[in-house]
C-alpha cells in the first residue's frame, strides 16, 4: 500500500456475508477505514453523522436500490459513489453513470480477486478524482475572473460566485438561463459563436468583447460532458482599465511624436540660423563684443545638444515591444562621436587607449550614448582643458567600455542618482536627463553602466555591452 492516509469507506450490501468479506478485506490489506452495513436507510444515517470518503454499494437491496441511495446521498453530501451490479446489469451500470455514479464494478470481479486490488484501486482513483474537482471548484468559486460552464447554444450550466456577483444574481438564478438574459443580444452570440468555433477546433480560444463602456478579455475553454451537449467553459476578466491605459499610452505616444517633430525640425532650424547670425556678426563686432558672440555660440550648441537628446530619447521610446538590435561597430560610433566633440570644444583632449574595433548587439542610439557621455565629461569638467581617456577591454561574451575624463569627479553618494531622471547639481549645465538616456539605452541593450573614481581625479563611466553573435562566434 503506498497510500499514507486511511481512507473511510463505507459498504452497504444487503448480504452481511458480503458487506463483511469486503470491508474487512479494504481494512486488512489496504489500510483503509471501513463500516459495513445491510440495510440503506442506515446507510443515510451513517453518512449524516460520519465523515466518508467513498460509498460502496449493491445495487439488488430490498428498501432502497443501490441508485435510490446514491441519489439520497447526492442530494446532500458530495461522495464519491461506486455502484456494485450483478452480471448482466449493464443497463442499470448505464443509468447510473448517467445519474452521476463515480464507478460502477461488477460483482464477480470483486469475487474473483481474493485481495480486491481492483475494487481498491477504483477507490483510490475516484476520492482522488473527487478531491480534485473539489480543488479546482474552490479555485473557480474564489477566482476574480467570472467562470462559467455554457452549453452552444448558450443555456448556462454553471457559473461562480464572482459571475453572479456581476449580474446581481445568484449562482442558481444564473443555471438554466440564456447568456442573452444577462448580456447583450449581439455579445450573447458573439460568444455562443466563440464557443462553437473553439468546439470545432478542440483548442482553447481568446477573444474580447464590450458591454457598453467596459472591456472584455474572454478565454473559451471545450469541455468533455459525455453525454451531455456539447459546453464550454468561459473565463471573462474585465480589461477596461487596461483599455484605457492602452488608449493613453497611444495618445501620449502622438503627442511625443508630434513634440519630437518640433524638437528635430522647428527647434533645430532655428537654432541654426541663430548659429549662422552670430558668426555673421563675429565680423561686425568690437573686441568687447565678441565675448557675447561667443556665449551665443556656446548657448546655441548646447540647445542643439539638448535637441539631439529630446529626439534620442523619444526614439528609445517609440515601438510597444523590445527595440529592434543588431550589429553595430562600436569603434565607428567612437570615432565619429569623438569628432563631433572635437569640432564642439577646440581645446579638447581625447585619446584612445586600446582598440574599440568590436561589433556589439545594439542599434543606431548607441551614438547618444556614447556622446552624452563624452559631453557630460566636458560640460561637467572644472579645468582650463578637459582630458578625455577612451579606452575598451573584450571580454568573453562583452566589451567593457571606459570613459575617463579629469574633472571634479562624481561623489560616492552620487554614483548611482546621476542616472536618475532630472538629476543635476546646482552647478549643472545639463538638462538632467541625459545620462538618464544613456542608461535607459544601455538597459535596452542588455548592458551595464556604472561610475568609479579616476586616479588621480575625475570619473570613469564603465558601459558593458553585449558583444553581437557574431563576434562572439
Amino acid at each position: 500500500m503506498t497510500r499514507t492516509e486511511s481512507l473511510s469507506i463505507l459498504v452497504v450490501d444487503d448480504s452481511d456475508f458480503f458487506a463483511s468479506l469486503v470491508a474487512d478485506t479494504l481494512a486488512a490489506d489496504h489500510g483503509m477505514t471501513t463500516v459495513s452495513i445491510t440495510n440503506p436507510r442506515d446507510a443515510l444515517s451513517e453518512v449524516d453523522y460520519e465523515a466518508v470518503d467513498c460509498v460502496v454499494s449493491d445495487y439488488q437491496m430490498p428498501e432502497l436500490t443501490g441508485l435510490e441511495l446514491y441519489q439520497a446521498i447526492d442530494e446532500r453530501y458530495d461522495v464519491p459513489f461506486i455502484l456494485v451490479t450483478s452480471e448482466g446489469d449493464e443497463e442499470v451500470a448505464s443509468r447510473a453513470i448517467r445519474a452521476g455514479v463515480s464507478e460502477y464494478i461488477l460483482k464477480q470481479d470483486i469475487n474473483e480477486q481474493q485481495s480486491l486490488k481492483l475494487l481498491a484501486n477504483r477507490i483510490t482513483n475516484v476520492v482522488d478524482r473527487r478531491r480534485t474537482q473539489q480543488k479546482y471548484q474552490r479555485l473557480v468559486d474564489n477566482s476574480p475572473d467570472e467562470i462559467s460552464q455554457v452549453r452552444l447554444d448558450g443555456t448556462i450550466l454553471a457559473a461562480n460566485e464572482t459571475m453572479a456577483t456581476a449580474f446581481n444574481a445568484s449562482q442558481s438564478e444564473l443555471v438554466g438561463e440564456k447568456l442573452s438574459s444577462f448580456v447583450p443580444d449581439d455579445v450573447a452570440e458573439n460568444r455562443r459563436t466563440q464557443g462553437q468555433r473553439a468546439t470545432t477546433a478542440g483548442s482553447v480560444l481568446t477573444f474580447q468583447d464590450t458591454i457598453g463602456l467596459r472591456h472584455f478579455h474572454n478565454i473559451v475553454v471545450p469541455l468533455s460532458t459525455g453525454s451531455e451537449a456539447e459546453s464550454v467553459q468561459f473565463v471573462t476578466r474585465e480589461i477596461t482599465l487596461q483599455k484605457h491605459n492602452e488608449e493613453e499610452l497611444r495618445r501620449t505616444k502622438e503627442e511625443l511624436t508630434f513634440i519630437n517633430r518640433i524638437v528635430s525640425h522647428d527647434i533645430q532650424n532655428d537654432v541654426n540660423i541663430i548659429s549662422g547670425w552670430g558668426a555673421m556678426l563675429e565680423n561686425h563686432t568690437d573686441d568687447d563684443g565678441i565675448e557675447m558672440v561667443e556665449r551665443i555660440r556656446e548657448t546655441s550648441d548646447h540647445i542643439a545638444d539638448l535637441t539631439q537628446i529630446a529626439r534620442d530619447f523619444v526614439a528609445s521610446l517609440e515601438g510597444d515591444s523590445a527595440p529592434d538590435l543588431g550589429p553595430v561597430s562600436l569603434g565607428s560610433i567612437v570615432d565619429t562621436e569623438i569628432d563631433k566633440a572635437r569640432s564642439s570644444h577646440d581645446d579638447l583632449i581625447v585619446s584612445v587607449d586600446g582598440s574599440t574595433g568590436v561589433t556589439v548587439r545594439a542599434n543606431e542610439l548607441l551614438s547618444s550614448v556614447v556622446g552624452n557621455l563624452l559631453n557630460n565629461a566636458v560640460r561637467h569638467n572644472d579645468k582650463d582643458t578637459a582630458e578625455i581617456e577612451i579606452s575598451a577591454q573584450r571580454m568573453e561574451t562583452m566589451v567593457s567600455l571606459r570613459i575617463a575624463d579629469n574633472g571634479p569627479g562624481v561623489p560616492d553618494d552620487q554614483k548611482a542618482a546621476v542616472f536618475e531622471k532630472g538629476n543635476k547639481g546646482a552647478e549643472s549645465p545639463g538638462s538632467g536627463i541625459g545620462l538618464y538616456l544613456v542608461d535607459r539605452l544601455v538597459n535596452q541593450y542588455n548592458g551595464e553602466i556604472w561610475v568609479e573614481d579616476n586616479d588621480p581625479t575625475g570619473a570613469v563611466f564603465v558601459v558593458e555591452l553585449p558583444l553581437h553573435a557574431d563576434e562572439v562566434a
